[in-house]
């Protein structure tokens, strides 16, 4: 009986899908690398006071999650075993769902978070001054809202110390929201490169189901015409 590569080396346009399936699932895996490493970086990031540790963590479990499903998908193609490719097409589904609830719940968190970062630039005015003065510096602003509400140093509006007039409010909400979108981007992305894949690897299996169904393990060998591509 012919295996499962055999057939698909008989297969018309085989040869293609199954490059195109690697080249999508290569990108999908580059692609959970790079959000795996925002989310880990983000957990140690000073900023993190402001955005919590729910986005990194979502952002590194994802990245993580996609980056081995993809592997999965590329190991199939290539080893073009059946009983992966039905792993990794389940597996893949049921990433896609998590995907989609995770990108909804990025979609759904609060717009307006003015008063959740004034809570945690209070606690830091209060326990880490020297987390602001990093956060100053490099928002280049001065106190929360402005120079004069809980900055550190609190001249810190002098030319002489930083010279910065405006509140690191806004910064920090535009910061906020910059990483927002672009988490929803990358996960549209993927998300959408997923499906193209699944789409692909559910076509490969149905060819195969349809060969077998036919009697594909008669295949013969590549010198011969093939009665499946002459169908």
């Amino acid at each position: 009986m012919a295996s499962f590569g055999e057939y698909l080396d008989h297969l018309s346009n085989s040869k293609v899908l199954r490059a195109t399936h690697m080249v999508l699932n290569g990108v999908a895996a580059g692609a959970g690398i790079f959000l795996l490493a925002v989310g880990a970086s983000g957990l140690f990031d000073k900023y993190k006071v402001f955005s919590g540790t729910t986005l990194p963590l979502l952002s590194a479990t994802l990245g993580a999650s996609v980056a081995f499903v993809s592997f999965l998908g590329i190991a199939g193609s290539i080893k073009r075993s059946q009983h992966i490719f039905g792993t990794y097409s389940a597996l893949l589904t049921l990433l896609v769902v998590v995907q989609v609830i995770g990108l909804l719940v990025i979609w759904l968190r609060p717009e307006h978070i003015e008063d959740r970062f004034g809570q945690a630039w209070e606690k830091l005015y209060e326990d880490d001054q020297d987390t602001i003065r990093y956060i100053e510096k490099d928002l280049q602003c001065c106190g929360f809202k402005s120079p004069i509400d809980m900055a550190v140093p609190k001249n810190c509006s002098v030319k002489k110390h930083y010279g910065f007039v405006t509140g690191c409010l806004e910064p920090l909400e535009h910061q906020w929201h910059a990483k927002r979108h672009a988490m929803l981007w990358a996960g549209l992305a993927i998300v959408g490169a997923q499906v193209v894949a699944l789409l692909m690897g559910a076509e490969l299996a149905r060819r195969y189901k349809r060969a077998r169904d036919g009697g594909y393990h008669q295949v013969p060998a590549r010198t011969e015409g093939s009665p499946l591509l002459r169908a």
